[in-house]
């Protein structure tokens, strides 16, 4: 018995993963407009789940906007997925867990790209 605790809490301790392993941070253009959001980074266009975290982005963004259909350009770290969904459609998709920072200036292209070049 002495043996085999200490074996099935080593199992225990590597099977669980830390969610902080599955999350990416993430640079680029946000928008949100009615009831979606998009973050064009300088490669992909990722959907957003409109969670928590989002809906607090789009309320300190406001500051930033001089139009509501401003881009921002953001920082932020989140689980990247591809599942499929009702609502969003593209086919990488992001829930924001933590807001790194918020600027008005952006670095990137201010021009939204569908397609790679």
């Amino acid at each position: 018995m002495k043996r085999i605790l200490p074996i099935v809490i080593l199992i225990i301790i590597a099977g669980c993963k830390s969610t902080s392993d599955e999350l990416s941070v993430l640079e680029g253009s946000y928008i949100y407009f009615d009831d979606a959001a998009v973050l064009q980074t300088k490669n992909v266009i990722y959907g957003v789940f409109l969670n928590e975290k989002a809906m607090e982005l789009n309320n300190k963004a406001k500051a930033y906007k001089s139009n509501p259909n401003n881009f921002i350009y953001v920082k932020v770290k989140g689980i990247v997925s591809t599942k499929k969904d009702e609502k969003i459609l593209w086919e990488k998709k992001l829930e924001i867990v933590e807001i790194e920072s918020i600027n008005s200036t952006n670095e990137l292209n201010k021009s939204l790209i569908l397609g790679s070049n």
